[in-house]
């Protein structure tokens, strides 16, 4: 891709972008239901960094710390994450959205995981188990 000749207004300026991503909404609705249901996300019982890319760049990062039920834009305030995540703003809308499976996601590389891959895992059902269609 040829970022230094892309002339046109089709892309947003990444100033824009990390401003308004469809993934703040998804992060948004995760505060609400961890604010609803604190003894069940510090069941998690660990902290995740996601790292939310366009075009290959890192654009925001967004802290689930589920050791004391915070949700917040930004690193880790204290110590770091035990897993982070990096995935594209449109991957991970299909993520939650469940028409990307996250296994898939990884094994294709649209989603990378660093640290405790196993509390990843646990990750998944809790943000899943409140969703309401």
């Amino acid at each position: 891709m040829d970022f230094k000749n892309n002339v046109g207004g089709t892309g947003a300026t990444p100033a824009l972008a990390s401003s308004s991503l469809k993934s703040d909404a998804l992060f948004a609705k995760i505060i609400e239901e961890v604010s609803k249901n604190p003894a069940k996300a510090k069941s998690v019982n660990g902290v995740f960094l996601y790292n939310i890319t366009e075009n290959g760049k890192t654009v925001k990062k967004w802290t689930l710390d589920l050791k004391s039920g915070d949700v917040y834009e930004g690193e880790p305030k204290s110590g770091k994450a035990d897993t982070t995540m990096t995935v594209s703003d449109a991957d991970l809308i299909d993520i939650a959205a469940g028409t990307t499976n996250p296994q898939v996601a990884f094994m294709k590389g649209k989603l990378k995981i660093s640290g405790n891959i196993m509390l990843a895992q646990k990750l998944g059902p809790l943000l899943k188990s409140e969703a309401k269609l």
